[in-house]
């Protein structure tokens, strides 16, 4: 399968690159995917929530009123969950949702993500991002140019290009800059990508680099 390259303005370039067909190429496994999905998200909740139960409050056994003859309802002391202020009944207790998944499972899910954006025409090749100054403006006029203003955007660069030099760096910190006020536009490393951000997108915007190290991470 084979994608235009476009440049720095938004526009199709004469260059295409082939896509690998192991990683961008095969029969997507939503079953993994939704699995995936599913244990990042556990993963990202922290599982603090608490409530008090009667027996954590520190109030008097006394029983309030007596049994008959008021009434009310029946109740004990000022620990009740009956009472405002009394013991949850049920409560929520902090615990640990942390899922796990094999790795063999994980790559497969992570191909498969990558597959179905192939399938539905959701990649767009770049051929680099090196923004001399951070220009928000610039980058959403690439977005309009290649007709995804507005969608979910997930911008994917190199790893090895970006991160090396400090001159290469700084550029990287002015792509971010020029990315994080736009609305549901983001930008991830290729080699740590995880399979919810790619569902979660509505389109991957790829640096034409980027694809040796998806190749290579997901061999």
């Amino acid at each position: 399968m084979k994608l235009a390259v476009y440049d720095i303005e938004g526009k199709k370039t004469s260059v295409e690159m082939e896509l690998n067909t192991n990683v961008f190429g095969m029969d997507p496994d939503y079953h993994l995917i939704h699995q995936a999905v599913k244990v990042y998200l556990a993963n990202q909740r922290q599982g603090t929530a608490k409530a008090k139960g009667r027996s954590e409050l520190a109030f008097s056994t006394r029983k309030l009123f007596r049994q008959k003859g008021t009434g009310g309802a029946r109740r004990g002391d000022r620990k009740s969950p009956v009472l405002v202020g009394g013991g949850k009944t049920f409560g929520p207790h902090p615990r640990d949702y942390t899922m796990k998944m094999n790795k063999k499972q994980k790559l497969i899910a992570r191909k498969s993500a990558f597959s179905d954006k192939a399938l539905n025409e959701k990649i767009y090749l770049i051929d680099n991002f090196e923004f001399e100054s951070p220009k928000t403006t610039k980058f959403v006029n690439v977005l309009s140019a290649m007709e995804v203003l507005g969608k979910k955007v997930l911008v994917l660069v190199d790893t090895y290009s970006y991160l090396d030099e400090e001159s290469k760096y700084n550029r990287t910190v002015n792509l971010l800059k020029s990315i994080r006020n736009i609305k549901n536009a983001n930008i991830q490393l290729a080699d740590t990508v995880s399979t919810y951000e790619i569902m979660n997108a509505d389109c991957l915007l790829i640096q034409k680099d980027a694809l040796q190290t998806i190749d290579r991470v997901n061999a």
